[in-house]
C-alpha cells in the first residue's frame, strides 16, 4: 500500500531541502526523497549530489540584480538555519572580484557597482595597492579592479547546507526518505511515485529539484531544456605550517582580459573531512558536454577535463605562491544550465512542479530559491521582486 502524502519533493540537495523545509513550516504533511551522500565515488552507480563538497563562494556582489537578490535574502537566513539545526555551514572571510579596470558600463566590476544601487549592501572599490597591503601574497594583473564585499560574504559548505536544511525539516516532522525515485505517475487526481527500492508514495503535489540529473532519470513527462555540462576542480594542499592565514583570505572571482589568462574563482583555505586544508580553485573556458545518465556516472567517478585542470592550476600557482602546495588533487561535479541563465521554478503540468537549473550559482542562494518554489507549490504565491517570467520554463525553451 502506498504511502500517502500531500506534497513529495523529489531530490534532496540544496534546492530540495530548502524547499521540503519551508513547505513542512506550513504543513508537514510533506516528504523529501532523495539519496544520502554514498561514502565511496567509485563504488556508487547511483545519483551523485553537486553538493558533496565543502566549498561554495557567498555574496551579494553580482551583475546580475535577480541573483544578487536571490543571494541577499538567502544569506539573511543563514543564521536562523545554524541556530534551528546547530549545524556550522557558513564562514564569513568576505568576496572580492577583480576585472580589468574599464571606462566600459558594462564592464565586470562597474556591472557589480550598478547591480549594487539596485540591490544594496556595504562594499569597498579598492585599487590593487590597497589589495596589495591586505592580501600581501595575492598576485593580479596591475590594471586590475576590485570590489571587497566584507560582510554577508565568504564561502558555505553545501554539504553542511544540505544537512541542515533536512535537520530543521525532520524536526518540523517532515519525512525524509534516502532514496532514489525512478518513476512518477498520475493517477487521477494524485501521484504515484516508485523509488528504486521498491517503495510506493502518494502525493497530490510533487515538486522535482532534481537537478543535472532530472531529465536523465526521465520521470518527468517533458524533458526540461537544460544543458548539462561536467565541471573539474582543482584543489591545492596546503601543510599546516605553511598555513598562515590563508584560512582568512576572501573567496576570490576572477575574469581578467589578458591573453592565456581564464576566469576562475577561488576559495581560501579551507579544512577538508580528511583534516587537511585545501585552496580550491574551479571555472576557465573549458567544460565537458553530459548527455546521459551514464555518462553523469562515468564523469563523477573521473579525474576530469585536462585542458580544465591545467588552466585552473596554472592560475591558482599565478594567484597565489606556488611554494606553499604541497600537491593537487582533482574533484568532478556537474552543472545545469538553461537558456535564461536562471532556475527554471515552474508548474509544468496540474499540480508537477519543478525547480531545477543552478547554472552555476545556486549554492548560494538555495534557501530563497527552495523558499520561491515552496510558495508556489503551496499557495501559487510569488515574491514580486522577481520577475516570474525569467523564471518560467517556457522563458528558457
Amino acid at each position: 500500500m502506498s504511502k500517502r502524502f500531500e506534497f513529495a519533493v523529489i531530490g534532496a540537495g540544496l534546492i530540495g531541502s530548502a524547499a521540503a523545509k519551508y513547505i513542512a513550516t506550513n504543513n508537514n504533511n510533506v516528504i523529501l526523497i532523495g539519496p544520502e551522500e554514498p561514502e565511496t565515488k567509485i563504488n556508487h552507480n547511483g545519483i551523485f549530489g553537486s553538493y558533496y563538497d565543502e566549498g561554495r563562494i557567498t555574496r551579494i556582489a553580482d551583475t546580475d540584480t535577480i541573483w544578487a537578490y536571490l543571494a541577499k535574502k538567502s544569506i539573511k537566513k543563514y543564521d536562523s538555519i545554524f541556530n534551528f539545526s546547530k549545524i556550522d555551514f557558513y564562514k564569513q572571510v568576505g568576496q572580492l572580484s577583480v576585472g580589468p579596470k574599464s571606462n566600459n558600463i558594462d564592464s565586470y566590476i562597474n556591472s557589480i557597482i550598478k547591480s549594487s544601487e539596485e540591490i544594496t549592501y556595504d562594499y569597498h572599490h579598492l585599487n590593487i595597492e590597497e589589495i596589495n597591503n591586505r592580501y600581501n601574497n595575492l598576485k593580479f594583473p596591475e590594471n586590475s579592479d576590485f570590489i571587497l564585499q566584507l560582510n554577508d560574504a565568504g564561502h558555505i559548505s553545501p554539504r553542511r547546507l544540505v544537512k541542515a536544511q533536512i535537520n530543521i525539516f525532520t524536526q518540523l516532522n517532515g519525512t525524509y526518505l534516502s532514496s532514489i525515485v525512478n518513476n512518477i505517475k498520475k493517477i487521477q487526481s494524485s501521484f504515484i511515485i516508485k523509488t528504486r527500492d521498491k517503495q510506493e508514495i502518494e502525493a497530490q503535489k510533487v515538486l522535482v529539484c532534481g537537478g543535472g540529473f532530472t531529465n536523465f532519470t526521465k520521470i518527468l513527462p517533458i524533458e526540461l531544456p537544460i544543458k548539462i555540462r561536467g565541471r573539474t576542480i582543482v584543489l591545492g594542499e596546503i601543510n599546516i605550517n605553511n598555513l598562515s592565514d590563508y584560512d582568512l583570505y576572501p573567496s576570490i572571482i576572477h575574469y581578467p582580459d589578458l591573453s592565456g589568462r581564464h576566469y576562475t574563482y577561488i576559495l581560501p583555505a579551507i579544512k577538508y573531512p580528511d583534516d587537511k586544508y585545501y585552496i580550491k580553485i574551479g571555472g576557465s573556458n573549458y567544460y565537458t558536454d553530459i548527455n546521459t545518465y551514464d555518462e553523469s556516472i562515468a564523469w563523477y567517478k573521473s579525474h576530469g577535463n585536462n585542458d580544465e585542470i591545467e588552466a585552473i592550476t596554472k592560475e591558482l600557482n599565478t594567484i597565489y605562491p606556488s611554494e606553499i602546495f604541497e600537491k593537487y588533487t582533482t574533484s568532478t561535479c556537474i552543472t545545469t544550465w538553461t537558456k535564461s541563465g536562471y532556475p527554471i521554478i515552474d508548474e509544468i503540468e496540474k499540480n508537477l512542479y519543478v525547480s531545477v537549473g543552478g547554472n552555476g550559482s545556486a549554492a548560494k542562494s538555495s534557501d530563497y530559491i527552495g523558499k520561491i518554489s515552496s510558495d508556489l507549490i503551496l499557495d501559487n504565491k510569488w515574491d514580486d521582486q522577481v520577475n516570474k517570467n525569467f523564471l518560467s520554463l517556457n522563458y528558457s525553451i
